[in-house]
């Protein structure tokens, strides 16, 4: 993880300069034929936009700035719309712009921010799609999200097998602000004449992410100076561990031509280490939403280890269920004799 700079007013080369380094060094674009960049209007989708236009003109490949207007904000919505309009036109550049109901939308106990992000991510891999196979997906998240991330995750009691905010992830969205703090952001823009929009939503502590953001981090920094890049750091580290865990799993996969979500064969599983047959079990359940919990995890690879021939577990609210050659994951209305 970089050294974060805080340019002065007066100067945006070095942020510049320290975004181009960690685009080349860490590969994040590698392999772009096009990028979209999704543009809230806040500082950070708005920085992201202007750093992206410099990079997409250098690898003469097309930048589109994607805007989302989730109807929730009324007229303020609306002036969020305008304004990354008008910026993707200052920059020469293309605009799609997309609105949803995100209250009519939404599932059954579906929270409005999970609906607004989840149709937010629909319609963003969906324009990937329709601009072709090397398109990747820019979002704007920073190093402070990284940290929010974590401690997230630990309110919702899933840190350990959840990990942080991806670099880049296997759907071709990719995060090329991590490294960078919100602060240096803001003085970049102001230091190139650039104004931003600012949501009054963030401000709302009734949503986790703000509480975490405006009350947690905070009282950790008076208490720790440094925590937030500490537990960037961590979450950064988590990550790159999980993805050698998923790459595994993934290889193990394709050498029994297994899809994820099974059945599976028992000698692939008996074949993986411990926390990658975990792990895989985890990521299929999860697939659909729901997430087992390390216990039930635990019980399964235990009673497959001990070689039961024949069993059925409760499995993140379906069932797993396990024969002399087979475990697979179905509704537990299947499994029940």
């Amino acid at each position: 993880m970089r050294t974060p700079v805080f340019p002065g007013l007066a100067d945006p080369t070095p942020l510049r300069d320290a975004f181009a380094r960690h685009i080349a060094d860490s590969g994040v674009l590698e392999g772009a034929t096009a990028l979209v960049a999704a543009c809230s209007g806040g500082a950070d989708s708005t920085a992201l936009l202007v750093l992206l236009a410099g990079e997409a003109r250098s690898r003469g490949v097309a930048l589109v700035a994607f805007h989302v207007d989730h109807q929730l904000r009324g007229p303020d919505g609306q002036r969020d719309a305008r304004a990354a309009a008008d910026l993707a036109a200052a920059l020469g550049l293309s605009f799609v712009f997309r609105s949803f109901p995100v209250r009519e939308l939404r599932a059954s106990g579906e929270s409005l921010e999970s609906a607004a992000r989840r149709l937010r991510y629909e319609s963003l891999l969906a324009l990937g799609r329709d601009l072709g196979p090397g398109t990747l997906l820019a979002t704007g998240h920073t190093l402070e999200d990284q940290a929010e991330t974590v401690l997230l995750h630990l309110e919702r009691r899933v840190g350990r097998s959840r990990g942080g905010v991806r670099a880049r992830r296997a759907d071709g969205v990719v995060r090329p602000l991590l490294p960078f703090r919100r602060g240096e952001l803001r003085s970049y823009l102001l230091a190139e004449g650039v104004p931003w929009r600012e949501d009054a939503s963030n401000a709302d502590e009734r949503f986790a992410r703000n509480r975490i953001r405006h009350r947690v981090l905070p009282g950790l920094e008076a208490r720790w100076p440094g925590a937030t890049i500490r537990l960037a750091r961590a979450a950064e580290a988590l990550t790159r561990r999980l993805e050698g865990i998923d790459a595994r799993v993934e290889d193990a996969l394709a050498s029994r031509a297994t899809p994820l979500a099974g059945p599976w064969p028992r000698a692939l599983l008996a074949g993986l280490d411990r926390e990658s047959a975990g792990r895989l079990l985890v990521r299929a359940a999860g697939s659909e939403g729901r997430r087992p919990g390390r216990a039930q995890v635990a019980r399964v690879l235990d009673r497959l280890a001990a070689g039961e021939t024949s069993f059925r577990e409760a499995f993140a609210g379906r069932r797993i269920a396990a024969d002399r050659l087979t475990v697979r994951l179905a509704p537990p209305a299947r499994l029940i004799p």
